[in-house]
Parts: C-alpha cells; structure tokens; sequence
C-alpha cells in the first residue's frame, strides 16, 4: 500500500510539472510539412525566388531570394520577392493570426546584403495585393543585429510592430514580402515561417 502511495505521489508531481499550456505555434512554410507555398520577384529578370535544397535550417529545403544591385536600373525600381502561402487564391484563405503575438522566420544571408525589411499581407477580395492588405514594413537589423554574418539566426517579430492599416484582415494572412534596401549581391535564405503565441518566445 505504501509502495502504491508513492506510486501515485510521484504520478501527480508529474502532472503538475507537465500542465502548463503546450507551446502554440502555426507553421506557415516549412518545406515539409507546411509545403505549400510559391513566390514573386522583381520582374526585370535578374533576381529570383525559389525553393532549393542545398541549403535549409531545418528538414531539406527553404526559400532562397538571389538579388543583385543590377536590378536596380532606374529610380523606380526595387529589389524585393515575396512568398505566398496559399498559392495565390484569393479571399477567404490564409491563416488566423487574431491568437498570435509574434512573427518568425529563420534567415541566413549570402553574399553582400544592405538592409532587409519585410511586411506580412492579408489576403482578400476581389484582388490581393491591395494597399490595405500590407502591414507596415520592418528592419530585420532592429531584431536581429548580428544577422548578415552567414549563421542562421531566428528573427522574432512582435506582430504589433508591423503595423496594420485600416481594413486589414488578420484572419487570413497569406503573405510575407521581403526586400534587399540598397545595394547588394547575394542572397537570403528563408525557413520555418511561423505565427507565435507568448509561450513560443
């Protein structure tokens, strides 16, 4: 009887160290298990977006953005890609963000990069892309200041920093963009995207 008695003491202490809420977190992009997902670049041919498998933080594959500052051939053009998590459909598709508080991703830069800023978009109808589906865009320098020296490095957003405009809809969310602000040749590498909860951080 004694024997069962501790049995059941240390069955309850157990318990009581295992009941705190699990950690939640949504993947958005993995590459294995949250694989669905393709991308934009700047069009003028130069740069591109794609998944690849010789480099990845995690599983086999993530997304690579190659930039060169000979995009940049006039005034108005920019260096940025974009990937979108739900294939470009449009309306009521993405994912519920209303329960997370932070962004991350894990990002390792090749080559020379000048600043990297990105934004998070909503998705919506009749288009996507419109200007109140954009989040204000951040420094990845401001989370991370280590973050071009060829590591991976996990960058963690607060997702009230990426500010939303009037008519922005969290509950689909299908889209993050991300830019090279300046002069540059090389190239980010993107894995594990992911909506987290205060327990995940």
């Amino acid at each position: 009887m004694r024997n069962l008695s501790v049995l059941f003491a240390v069955l309850l202490f157990v318990a009581a160290g295992t009941s705190n809420a699990p950690t939640k977190s949504i993947v958005v992009w993995d590459g294995e298990q949250a694989n669905k997902g393709s991308g934009w670049v700047t069009s003028n041919g130069i740069c591109t977006v794609k998944t690849q498998t010789d480099v990845a933080h995690s599983g086999k594959s993530a997304v690579k953005f190659t930039f060169k500052s000979s995009c940049v051939q006039s005034e108005s053009d920019w260096i940025g890609a974009g990937w979108n998590w739900v294939n470009w459909q449009v309306g009521p598709y993405g994912t519920n963000t209303t329960s997370m508080k932070f962004f991350s991703f894990w990002l390792k830069v090749e080559g020379v990069a000048a600043e990297m800023r990105f934004n998070l978009l909503c998705n919506g109808a009749p288009a996507l892309d419109m200007p109140e589906h954009h989040t204000e865009k951040v420094k990845v320098s401001e989370y991370c200041p280590n973050w071009k020296d060829g590591q991976w490095h996990k960058i963690v957003v607060p997702l009230k920093d990426l500010i939303q405009p009037a008519g922005f809809d969290p509950v689909h969310m299908a889209e993050m963009q991300f830019f090279n602000t300046g002069n540059g040749d090389g190239s980010f590498f993107l894995d594990d995207l992911a909506f987290e909860d205060d327990s995940a951080i």
